[in-house]
């Protein structure tokens, strides 16, 4: 065989090859388990990993944090950034925009601890409910689908810190994000529940039969635990309550 044809079979791989990730994504795996989508493969500039997103943001991680032999291994089968819910894939579905929402600050402050770091203090007393354990546990949640739609959707969304699991119970789902001032917050919450009602509206009968969220500072400070059930979180994204009367209200720490 001579070598301009076998030049030209490795041309002609490694054009699939581009091809099939463009079409398909490239998906970064975290150490987390957790699944990134992006539109091509990560690149490595120090300790960095470089990731074009599939909304075209150029964002970084620690390398350490990057699982690359899973990452590898994942996108050498060729499944890309596909979900199985496929209906969260049309076009145009559209989520109510939720009222203007005023500060926080009537109901709970952010006050500046002595690390620099601003720490949650609520200065009303939280609706006392049974939350037996509301915490990330190791066991994840049972349908894979639902965690990527999740997934799908809090990066859309820009919600990109954060851990899921399985919640309370197999039929609820955990998330929990790392939120450090009044306005990640409220963000947070209702990216949250924003996700759930889509998926929720898409597939009852797949969609969890409730949602557990925990916010946590950098420094590892409470921000405020929920348990969103459809009705809350339909509640929240609709307007039907103001955002800070939905937190006081709501909030379990």
């Amino acid at each position: 065989m001579s070598r301009l044809r076998i030049f030209g079979m490795i041309v002609a791989v490694l054009l699939v090859t581009v091809i099939a990730v463009d079409a398909a994504g490239y998906v970064v795996i975290l150490k987390s388990g957790h699944k990134i989508r992006c539109k091509e493969p990560l690149r490595i500039e120090g300790p960095n990993a470089i990731l074009t997103l599939s909304t075209g943001t150029v964002t970084s991680y620690p390398l350490q944090l990057v699982d690359l032999m899973e990452t590898e291994r994942y996108n050498q089968l060729g499944l890309g950034d596909a979900l199985e819910l496929e209906e969260l894939a049309v076009a145009g579905t559209a989520i109510v925009t939720p009222t203007p929402r005023t500060s926080l600050g009537e109901h709970a402050t952010f006050d500046s601890g002595g690390n620099g770091q601003p720490n949650l203090g609520t200065t009303v007393e939280p609706t006392p409910v049974p939350t037996p354990g509301i915490e990330l546990r190791p066991t994840k949640y049972p349908d894979p689908r639902i965690e990527q739609a999740f997934a799908r959707i809090f990066e859309k969304k820009g919600l990109l810190i954060y851990k899921t699991s399985q919640g309370t119970a197999p039929e609820i789902f955990f998330v929990q994000t790392t939120t450090d001032s009044e306005r990640e917050v409220f963000r947070a919450l209702e990216t949250v529940a924003e996700a759930y009602v889509l998926i929720h509206g898409l597939h009852r009968d797949l969609a969890p039969a409730a949602v557990e969220l925990e916010m946590v500072q950098t420094s590892g400070k409470p921000a405020g635990t929920f348990r969103l059930t459809p009705e809350l979180a339909d509640e929240l994204v609709k307007g039907d309550t103001p955002p800070q009367t939905f937190y006081i209200t709501n909030v379990i720490f």
